[in-house]
C-alpha cells in the first residue's frame, strides 16, 4: 500500500516533468535546425544575394529599406517617378501613419525564391515585381477606410531574366504609437522556407499546446489537492502559451475575429505574465511576506485590466508597460521576504534550491522578454518566457520528487517507530502481567494464612501450626517487600532521577554484609566481606547497595551450606573500582548464560528482574557488569563503578 501511495504521489509531478522535458528537447532540436539561419543586410535599399548559396541556408533580411513617408505608392508610381522624396536613413516610420517601403533584390536569373514572416503592424499590402502578392487588413490614407490585421505570410518570388526582384510594401497605422517598420523577414528557396516555417509551427504549436496540457494537469491537481498554488501555476502556463502570437492569432483565433479584440487580448495576456508569475511566487512562499501589498498589487493589476478593455488601443502598450514597472518593487519585496524566511530557518535543502533556481530561470526569461520586446521580431512575436516556464516546471517537478521521497522516508520511519512502540507496549504489558502474578502469589498466601490464623484466634484453639503460619506470613511478606523494592529500583534506574555523591567502598561492603547475613541463613550460607581497599566511588549508595543485595540473593539461592564472598579492587589505570560477588554454588546453566541480564530470564522460579535491575543500575553509574566465572565450583559476578564521572 505504501508503494502504491508513493506511485500515486509521484504521478502528480511525473507527467509535468515528462512534458516539460519533452518540450525542452523539442525546442533544442528546433534551434539546432535553425542554427543555419544567416543574416544578410540591406544597403541603400538594395540586397545583393548573387554570391550567396541560397540552397544551403535560410537568410534573414536585416537593415533599412527605402522608405517613402506619407504616401501609398504602387510599383507603377516608381516606374513613372510619381513618388515623394525618400526619407533619410535616421527617419522612423513610426512617426507617420502611413507610408511605403521598397526593396530591390539582385539574385540569380530565373530562380524561384520565397520570403516569410509576420506582416507589418497593422495593415499591409505587398507587391512583388509590380503585382499585388498579399494584403493584411485594408491600407488607407484615412482612418475611416483603415482596417487593421496582422498575420504570418509566405510569398513566392521569381527573379526573372534580369535576376531582379522588387518588393513594395504599403502600410497604414492608426492604432499604435509604434509601428510601420519592416520586421526581419526570412529569405531562401521555396523548399527551405517551407521547411523553416514547418519547424517554427511545430515548435510554436508544441510549446503552447504542451503548456495548455500542463495547465489542465495543474487545474486537476488544484481540485484534488485543494492548493491554490496549482491554480497560479495553471494560470502561468495558460498566459505563457497564449503569449505566442503565431499560436494565438494565426492558429487559435479564426480569421473573422475582430483585430481590435485580438489586440486587446494579446496586450492583456502580455500584461498578465508578470502578475501570474509573482502571484505564483507569493503562493509558494505565502507566509514569507504580508498580505497587504499583495492585495494592493492585484488591485492595481485588476484596474489596469479594466483599462485595457476600455481605453483607446493607442494607449494599451502604456498601461501594459506600467504594470511591468509596478511589478519590479513588488518582486523586490517578495524576494526580501523569502530571503528573510530562509535566514530565520537557517536551512536550505536541495528541494528549496531547485525551486529557487526554477524561479530564477522563469524570471530571467520574463526579464529578457520585457527588454527585447520591440527590439527583436522573434521575441515580440513568440516571446521568451515559455523557455523559462518549461525550465521552472521541470525543476519544480524535481523538487517535488525530492520532497515526496523525503516525506515517504519520514512516513516509513514514523511507521517503524509506531511498530516499535507497539512492540514495547506489548512487552510492558507482558512484564506487568508477570509482575502482577508475582505479587498475587505472596498476597494470596498471606491472605489465606491470615484468615486461618484469625479463625484459630477467634475460636481460641491455637495449635503447633499457628507459629509456622505466622512465619509463613512473615516470609511471604518479606518476599513481597523484596519484589516491590526491585520494581521501585527498576523504575528509578535512570541517571536523571538519581543523586550521585562519593560513596566509601568499605562502608558499602559492610552494609551489604550486615543485610545479607540473615538473608543467607535460610540455606546455611555464610557471608564474608574481604578487606582490600579504602577508596571511594561516585554513585548512589542505595542503588549500589541494591545491586549487591540482588547479586547476593541470587548467589544464596544457588548455594547450599556454602560461602558468599564480596570484595572490591581499586583499579587506578581504568579509573574505577571492580566489585565481585563470589559463591560456592552449582553455577549457571550454560544455556541461560548469554541471556541472564535480559528481562524476565530466570534460572529458577524468580521474576527475572534482579539481574536486569543490576545491569540498568550499573550502566547508570557508567560501569559494566558480567559473569567473570561460573562452573560447578561456584560463580563470580563482577561489576565496575567509576571513581569519578567521565567527561562526555
Amino acid at each position: 500500500m505504501r508503494i502504491k501511495g508513493a506511485m500515486q504521489q509521484a504521478a502528480c509531478w511525473l507527467l509535468p516533468a515528462m512534458v516539460a522535458f519533452g518540450l525542452l528537447a523539442l525546442m533544442g532540436a528546433f534551434f539546432g535546425r535553425t542554427a543555419s539561419v544567416q543574416s544578410v543586410a540591406v544597403e541603400n535599399g538594395m540586397l545583393d544575394i548573387r554570391q550567396q548559396d541560397i540552397s544551403s541556408a535560410v537568410f534573414q533580411i536585416t537593415g533599412l529599406w527605402d522608405f517613402y513617408p506619407g504616401g501609398l505608392y504602387a510599383p507603377e508610381d516608381f516606374i513613372s517617378g510619381a513618388v515623394g522624396e525618400k526619407a533619410a536613413a535616421n527617419a522612423s516610420p513610426s512617426d507617420w501613419a502611413y507610408g511605403t517601403h521598397r526593396l530591390r533584390i539582385l539574385a540569380q536569373p530565373n530562380r524561384y525564391y520565397a520570403i516569410c514572416g509576420f506582416s507589418l503592424d497593422y495593415a499591409t499590402r505587398i507587391f512583388v515585381n509590380g503585382v499585388q502578392a498579399a494584403e493584411f487588413g485594408r491600407v488607407s490614407e484615412t482612418e475611416e477606410g483603415f482596417v487593421p490585421r496582422v498575420g504570418y505570410m509566405t510569398i513566392p518570388l521569381f527573379s526573372g531574366p534580369d535576376g531582379q526582384i522588387e518588393l513594395v510594401v504599403q502600410y497604414s497605422n492608426y492604432v499604435h504609437k509604434d509601428g510601420g517598420s519592416i520586421p526581419p523577414l526570412e529569405f531562401s528557396t521555396v523548399q527551405n522556407i517551407e521547411a523553416f516555417k514547418a519547424a517554427g509551427d511545430l515548435v510554436s504549436l508544441s510549446l503552447s499546446g504542451g503548456l495548455l496540457l500542463l495547465a489542465a494537469n495543474f487545474v486537476l491537481n488544484a481540485a484534488v489537492r485543494k492548493k491554490s498554488y496549482f491554480l497560479c501555476l495553471a494560470l502561468c502556463c495558460v498566459v505563457t502559451a497564449l503569449r505566442d502570437q503565431n499560436f494565438l492569432m494565426v492558429h487559435l483565433l479564426t480569421p473573422q475575429t475582430s483585430w481590435y479584440l485580438a489586440y486587446r487580448l494579446l496586450i492583456l495576456i502580455v500584461m498578465l505574465m508578470p502578475v501570474s508569475i509573482l502571484l505564483m511566487l507569493k503562493s509558494q512562499y505565502w507566509k514569507a511576506s504580508a498580505q497587504g501589498p499583495l492585495w494592493a498589487y492585484l488591485g492595481t493589476a485588476a484596474a489596469a485590466g479594466v483599462l485595457v478593455c476600455l481605453i483607446p488601443v493607442r494607449e494599451l502598450v502604456t498601461v501594459s508597460t506600467l504594470v511591468y514597472y509596478l511589478s519590479v518593487p513588488y518582486l523586490a519585496y517578495l524576494i526580501f521576504g523569502i530571503v528573510r524566511s530562509y535566514l530565520q530557518q537557517n536551512k536550505l535543502e536541495m528541494a528549496d534550491v531547485l525551486v529557487l533556481l526554477g524561479f530564477l530561470v522563469l524570471m530571467t526569461g520574463l526579464a529578457y522578454e520585457a527588454l527585447m520586446t520591440g527590439r527583436s521580431a522573434q521575441i515580440t512575436r513568440y516571446g521568451a518566457t515559455s523557455c523559462g516556464m518549461l525550465g521552472f516546471v521541470f525543476l519544480n517537478a524535481a523538487a517535488m520528487s525530492i520532497r515526496r521521497q523525503k516525506q515517504e522516508i519520514q512516513l516509513l520511519a514514523s511507521q517503524s517507530r509506531s511498530e516499535m512502540l507497539e512492540k514495547m507496549n506489548q512487552l510492558n504489558m507482558d512484564f506487568l502481567h508477570k509482575v502482577a502474578h508475582e505479587l498475587k502469589t505472596p498476597l494470596t498466601v498471606i491472605s489465606g494464612y491470615a484468615q486461618l490464623t484469625g479463625m484459630q484466634l477467634a475460636e481460641d484453639r491455637l495449635t503447633d501450626e499457628t507459629p509456622k503460619n505466622l512465619k509463613t506470613i512473615q516470609r511471604e511478606a518479606q518476599r513481597l517487600a523484596n519484589i516491590v523494592a526491585r520494581l521501585m529500583e527498576y523504575s528509578y534506574g535512570h541517571k536523571s532521577e538519581l543523586t550521585f555523591g562519593l560513596v566509601e567502598v568499605e562502608e558499602l561492603l559492610e552494609s551489604v554484609r550486615v543485610i545479607a547475613v540473615p538473608m543467607c541463613m535460610k540455606n546455611n550460607n555464610t557471608v564474608q566481606a574481604l578487606p582490600g581497599t579504602g577508596g571511594w566511588v561516585r554513585g548512589n549508595f542505595e542503588v549500589l547497595l541494591q545491586i549487591f543485595i540482588n547479586l547476593v540473593m541470587n548467589a544464596s539461592k544457588n548455594t547450599q551450606n556454602g560461602r558468599i564472598t564480596i570484595s572490591a579492587e581499586e583499579r587506578d589505570q581504568e579509573g574505577d573500582v571492580l566489585f565481585r560477588v563470589t559463591d560456592t554454588g552449582c553455577g549457571i546453566d550454560p544455556a541461560l548464560l548469554p541471556h541472564i541480564f535480559e528481562q524476565g530470564v530466570s534460572g529458577g522460579d524468580g521474576s527475572g528482574l534482579g539481574l536486569t535491575i543490576c545491569r540498568e543500575a550499573v550502566e547508570t553509574h557508567g560501569g559494566c557488569i558480567w559473569v567473570e566465572h561460573t562452573g560447578a565450583q561456584g560463580t563470580t559476578m563482577a561489576f565496575t563503578v567509576l571513581k569519578e564521572a567521565r567527561k562526555q
